[in-house]
């Protein structure tokens, strides 16, 4: 049966995948940012892509700031220990 109770190895596994998680979306930060880099603003179309890509990083970046807090949040508890 599997415990509730959080242990420091319990910890370090939700650390590693946090870490590997937040190296993903800082790459959907840099896909999206070098997709609106390549989108010239010559035409109404292409600038509502760019608008969209710019809203996609913006989004993805409120991932990586919510990945950096969770990353704070179990090593502090994992220090508790």
């Amino acid at each position: 049966m599997v415990s509730d109770k959080e242990t420091p190895e319990t910890i370090r596994g939700r650390l590693d995948i946090l870490r590997k998680g937040i190296v993903s979306e800082e790459n959907s930060v840099n896909y999206y940012k070098a997709l609106l880099d390549k989108i010239p603003e010559d035409t109404e179309t292409h600038i509502g892509m760019r608008r969209m890509y710019h809203d996609l990083m913006l989004e993805e970046k409120k991932h990586v700031e919510h990945f950096r807090q969770l990353i704070l949040q179990w090593e502090q508890r994992l220090n508790e220990f």
